[in-house]
């Protein structure tokens, strides 16, 4: 069996389970614990509070600390509304690529940690490779957390955690965090001809918008990271519903708001400005209504990852990549949780970001090869 024909036979099994973030992840699990036990993977998972779904830690060599992390997430963003020409969940080939949901992001990583792990257990290893596989990181990272922390306090002590987000097999050392989360705005409702005896709940958000507006243009003039595009943290409301009727004042108005912060900056400082001026419009709401009142719902935290500091092991990659220096990213991936956990986190994986999520997903065949060859050239560092 050729290399290419081992990726795609793994890939081809893990699309096939359909692992929305919305559904359980456990038959992938099972799938990769029966393909790491012939060389002696030894096992860990990590469960929700549901029991549904799990990350799963598997160690492969001695049990000696140093060695590398391949983390990837199970699961994948729904194909409902999407205009797929066959069935998301059989891989197919057509030319030189792969097609199926999840082959770029990021189950063809998870099959070149599998057609990579066999090749790398039969090295004289010092030093453990780990397999972190995780879930719910397509619904803010949510669910890596529990790993990443136990990795971090278990005495393991990696030298290095490789996310393989999509990144044309470029190193990305860093990248922008994320909090995303609802303000909920509840007024007194009440008829419209007489606006000044109620409270008025969108205009109440609208207020508030504002302020976030103001925030996002002094994010604009504000400290800069030069590398990321654009070099600056935003913040924007991407969704909003409230009222009733045209003739209503307005009882309730929820808003989501999101912001993608620059390594070193506070996102919760961001959080606290937005919280200090609603409270500053309560005292009118509340002298209508003591009911009526403004809250913050933090759905999802996803830590900013800074650059390592280590010359030594960026030129380490950068020579097993072949490539000059590293780039930086707007958007959040689960490294920033494990170097959050004390473990040097950098981003490497096959494909390119602009294919996930999109109808007919699909990966180059030669990006999962070149991604195996870089795996295997990671494992000759553990020996």
């Amino acid at each position: 069996m050729t290399v290419a024909t081992d990726i795609t036979s793994q890939l081809a099994k893990l699309v096939s389970f359909p692992t929305v973030s919305a559904v359980s992840n456990l038959a992938l699990l099972d799938y990769v614990e029966t393909q790491t036990a012939p060389f002696g993977g030894r096992v860990r998972r990590f469960a929700n509070p549901e029991g549904d779904k799990a990350n799963l830690f598997v160690s492969i060599g001695p049990e000696e600390p140093g060695g590398i992390v391949f983390s990837g997430h199970t699961d994948v963003v729904p194909t409902e509304g999407q205009a797929w020409t066959a069935d998301p969940w059989v891989l197919r080939e057509k030319a030189d690529r792969v097609i199926g949901r999840g082959a770029t992001d990021m189950k063809g990583f998870l099959a070149c940690c599998l057609a990579a792990a066999p090749v790398i257990a039969a090295k004289p290893l010092k030093k453990p490779i780990h397999l972190a596989f995780s879930y719910d990181e397509e619904v803010g990272c949510t669910g890596v957390g529990s790993m990443a922390e136990w990795v971090g306090a278990s005495g393991l002590k990696p030298r290095l955690a490789v996310i393989g987000e999509a990144t044309s097999m470029d190193l990305i050392s860093a990248h922008k965090g994320g909090l995303i989360g609802w303000a909920r705005v509840k007024g007194k409702p009440g008829h419209s001809s007489q606006p000044d005896r109620y409270v008025n709940a969108v205009m109440v958000a609208a207020e508030v918008i504002s302020e976030i507006n103001r925030i996002r243009e002094d994010m604009r003039n504000g400290p800069q990271f030069e590398g990321l595009d654009p070099p600056y943290s935003t913040i924007q409301v991407n969704l909003i519903k409230g009222g009733l009727h045209g003739n209503i004042v307005s009882e309730s108005c929820d808003f989501f708001w999101e912001m993608r912060i620059i390594p070193g900056e506070s996102d919760m400082v961001v959080l606290e400005r937005m919280k200090r001026f609603a409270a500053s419009l309560e005292p009118a709401m509340k002298a209508v209504d003591p009911a009526c009142g403004i809250s913050f719902e933090v759905q999802s935290r996803i830590p900013g990852l800074r650059p390592n500091g280590n010359a030594a092991l960026d030129a380490e990659l950068l020579s097993l990549l072949g490539r000059s220096e590293p780039r930086y990213v707007p958007y959040g991936t689960e490294a920033g949780i494990f170097q959050n956990a004390g473990v040097p986190s950098v981003v490497i994986g096959p494909g390119d970001i602009a294919d996930a999520h999109q109808p007919d997903e699909s990966i180059a065949v030669a990006e999962l090869e070149r991604c195996v060859a870089f795996l295997d050239k990671l494992g000759d560092s553990c020996c």
